[in-house]
């Protein structure tokens, strides 16, 4: 138990990566036997992850199929695997994750489904942390859902079901769990684990920082890489912004359970004013309090990788504020936003919680769906990938997220080679606690740099509707 425990604390902390960072086979359908048409104006993606008036193809158009999994004449069945017992974090995952799937595809038959059938959440299953591949393998066995869906700590099975040609859309906090897998569509792509990044620095110009520490977890390798490429980010941009690194803390005990009160004193003697971390939520607690019982959380101002939770956040009243959070989509704060105003109605009338999430199940769900309609009424696995990942070149989802190029993002890119499997932008959706709760910095969500263009520059304010 303790070998297991040891690599699921590595992979978990894999998620913090993503806020520092930046040949199918499968089974097809026979020949259609039975076409009815029905012409409907419902408005669906363009492919791109824009709404048009009009649909691409008739999403309403029924042909009937045989030998597809998941498909009846009625409805389309999808598998959705998640963590729910046994999660060291404490959070919701996979109950949020399905409320957001679920959420989505009310909206969807709302509509009339899609092609003359309802869309439904046919298995779930809870791996309990540790039986991630026997519960893959086990919806591989049964051959009843058409895709699969994972949000996950510990994604053992994601090589089997990207082999087994179905396709996975995930919450994609594991970069070497997606990378060069073909079928897996992780939220944000696969990411660059050691990019150096500008969101740091720009945060520290923002606070007015100018020393720095980087902490990381010693039981994780992502997370120690996390840290120096933290560290890294701001020496690339010390001359340009004043800014510097005092120390990395790489080998940080994980839950930090003797403490941290030597390192934040050692904090006070080198005038540190900022902490970049790599970190989950109740560690960035403890570091918190600590920074108070020592009168030192007023003078330096930390960047949260993963407290974009309204309830833990408000539970810790004051204790956060000033602080940085970047969620992976447009911030819930953004009301006006078209697709935050779709997704608070659906969810709210689904009864699920509103958080981190439930965002990640309705953008994977987003995503399946408008793949699926761009593929057409005769449908099987191989060509909802096959769609996506030539069709699918600049994805928002409706504007929730920067552009994506499913052509391209299958692969990691590099530090070195930013754009040939990366995005064009490097994006952060920056926002500040106060008060137990999360407040704006700007007035558009994203705040964005070139990939083509390294050197130090103000973010452009950009919204991606």
């Amino acid at each position: 138990m303790h070998r297991k425990l040891s690599t699921v604390l590595a992979l978990l902390l894999a998620f913090s990566l993503l806020a520092a960072a930046c040949g199918n086979s499968g089974d097809t359908a026979t020949d259609a036997t039975t076409t009815t048409t029905t012409t409907t104006a419902a408005p669906v993606g363009d492919g791109d992850g824009n709404v048009v008036d009009e649909p691409v193809v008739d999403r309403n158009t029924f042909v009937a199929l045989e030998g597809v999994p998941g498909v009846s004449d009625e409805s389309i069945a999808v598998a959705v695997l998640g963590l729910r017992e046994n999660n060291p974090l404490g959070t919701c995952i996979l109950d949020c994750y399905l409320t957001g799937i679920e959420a989505y595809f009310d909206y969807e038959n709302s509509l009339g489904g899609v092609f003359g059938r309802q869309l439904e959440v046919g298995t779930a299953l809870d791996d309990e942390l540790f039986l991630h591949q026997d519960r893959a393998l086990q919806i591989i066995a049964d051959e009843d859902t058409l895709v699969t869906f994972g949000a996950t700590l510990n994604p053992g099975g994601y090589g089997d079901l990207n082999d087994a040609g179905i396709p996975t859309f995930n919450w994609g906090i594991q970069a070497p769990q997606n990378n060069e897998r073909f079928n897996m569509f992780p939220h944000q792509g696969v990411f660059c684990v050691d990019c150096k990044g500008r969101a740091l620095p720009y945060m520290m110009s923002l606070a007015e920082a100018t020393t720095a520490v980087t902490l990381g977890y010693g039981v994780s390798p992502e997370s120690q890489t996390c840290a120096n490429t933290l560290a890294a980010a701001v020496d690339e941009y010390s001359g340009d912004l004043g800014i510097e690194v005092a120390k990395v803390y790489d080998d940080l005990e994980f839950g930090l359970n003797n403490g941290i009160a030597p390192q934040v004193t050692e904090w006070g003697d080198l005038g540190v004013d900022f902490v970049g971390t790599c970190l989950d939520l109740n560690g960035m607690k403890t570091i918190a309090e600590e920074l108070q019982r020592q009168g030192l959380r007023d003078q330096i101002t930390m960047w949260h990788p993963n407290t974009y939770d309204a309830g833990f956040v408000a539970e810790a009243g004051s204790l956060f504020d000033g602080d940085f959070v970047a969620p992976q989509f447009v911030p819930f704060e953004f009301t006006d936003h078209p697709q935050i105003q779709l997704y608070n109605e659906w969810v709210g009338a689904h009864g699920g919680q509103t958080a981190e999430q439930t965002m990640v199940g309705w953008m994977n769900a987003m995503l399946f769906v408008e793949g699926l309609i761009a593929t057409g009424p005769e449908f099987d696995r191989p060509s909802i990938v096959d769609a996506i990942n030539t069709e699918f070149t600049a994805y928002t989802y409706n504007g929730l997220n920067f552009p994506l190029d499913w052509s391209r993002q299958h692969v990691a890119p590099t530090d070195d080679d930013r754009l040939t499997h990366g995005a064009t932008l490097e994006c952060v959706a920056l926002m500040r606690m106060l008060d137990g709760a999360f407040e704006k910095i700007n007035d558009d969500p994203w705040q964005c740099w070139p990939q083509d263009d390294l050197s130090w520059q103000d973010p452009t304010p950009s919204t991606f509707e």
